[in-house]
C-alpha cells in the first residue's frame, strides 16, 4: 500500500513521508497503523538494504476492501494442503517438533504431563480420540490466521513435555495479552510490526497498539532464525506473523514479552 493511517492522531500517511518522520515518532507511530479503507491491521517497513522502498502493507485487509493486496496470497496464507486440520475439528492435534529439532523431543503420547514444570493442564474428558494429526507449529499457526472456528475450537492440542490444551485456552493472540497471563506458557501469536536488536545483540520482535507484547530472540539463535526464515533485514520482519511457545514475562519498565528458548518453539509466516 502506499498509504495508511495512523490512529494516535488519525492522519492518513503517505510511505515517503512517514519513513522522514523522526525515528521517536515513527517507532512510536508505526505501532498504530490501519488500512486507510477497512481499518485492518497494518504495518511499516523502511527501505531495505537490498534497494526495496519503504512501504505500508496490511495483513489481513476486511473482506472487500479495495487496497486488498496480491502479496497476501503470493505468501502462501490461502488454504493449502493443511487445510484438513480445519475440515477435522473432532480429531486430536499432536504437536510435532521434529523440523529442525532433536528427536528426543518426541515423547511417548502418555508420557507424563508438564514433566518440566511450565504449567500445562491436562484436559480430561473420557476416552482419548483414535484419530490424531501430527502438524508442525507452522501448520498450526496458519490455521489460527485463516480461522475464527479454529482458533475459538474445543480440539485437543496436545504438546510433549507441557500437557494437552483445549485450543481456545492455549493460544493467545498478542493483543489479547493480559494481566492474567503472567508467568503463564501458552503458545502467543501475532503480526509483527517492527523488530530491533537491543544492547544485548537480542532480536526484538514487537507487536503492536498500546498494550503491545513482543519476542525476544536471544543473540545465540538470531543467525539460525535468519538461515531458516530466509531474512536478509530485519525490516523484512515487518507485517510478518508469529507463533512462540514460552512463558509471558513483565520487565520492570513493565513491557511483556516472551524469550525464545529453544528455536523449534517458534515460526513466522
Amino acid at each position: 500500500m502506499d498509504a495508511a493511517r495512523c490512529t494516535l492522531d488519525d492522519v492518513i500517511y503517505q510511505a515517503v513521508r512517514f519513513a522522514a518522520l523522526p525515528p521517536n515518532e515513527l517507532a512510536r507511530k508505526r505501532r498504530f497503523l490501519v488500512c486507510p479503507e477497512c481499518r485492518g491491521p497494518a504495518f511499516f517497513r523502511k527501505a531495505s538494504r537490498s534497494g526495496q522502498a519503504a512501504c505500508f502493507g496490511a495483513r489481513p485487509h476486511e473482506e472487500g476492501c479495495t487496497l486488498a493486496a496480491a502479496e497476501y496470497e503470493q505468501n502462501n496464507i490461502g488454504p493449502g494442503d493443511d487445510q484438513d486440520i480445519l475440515e477435522n475439528p473432532g480429531q486430536r492435534i499432536i504437536l510435532d517438533f521434529n523440523f529442525g529439532a532433536p528427536d528426543d523431543r518426541h515423547n511417548a503420547p502418555d508420557a507424563p504431563v508438564n514433566p518440566g514444570g511450565r504449567g500445562g493442564r491436562f484436559v480430561g474428558g473420557g476416552a482419548r480420540p483414535d484419530a490424531a494429526m501430527h502438524r508442525r507449529l507452522s501448520t498450526i499457526l496458519r490455521n489460527l490466521m485463516m480461522s475464527g472456528q479454529f482458533r475459538t475450537s474445543r480440539q485437543i492440542i496436545e504438546i510433549a513435555g507441557v500437557g494437552e490444551f483445549a485450543v481456545a485456552d492455549f493460544f493467545v493472540p498478542f493483543g489479547a495479552v493480559a494481566a492474567a497471563h503472567d508467568h503463564q506458557y501458552r503458545g502467543y501469536w501475532g503480526m509483527v510490526v517492527s523488530a530491533r536488536f537491543g544492547q544485548t545483540g537480542a532480536l526484538w520482535l514487537n507487536s503492536g497498539g498500546r498494550d503491545d507484547m513482543s519476542v525476544c530472540v536471544p543473540e545465540r539463535f538470531v543467525n539460525e532464525l535468519y538461515g531458516r526464515f530466509r531474512i536478509t533485514d530485519e525490516e523484512e520482519l515487518a507485517g510478518t506473523y508469529a507463533l512462540v511457545l514460552g512463558t509471558l514475562r513483565t520487565s520492570q519498565g513493565g513491557k511483556k514479552y516472551v524469550q525464545v528458548e529453544d528455536l523449534g518453539f517458534i515460526t513466522l509466516r
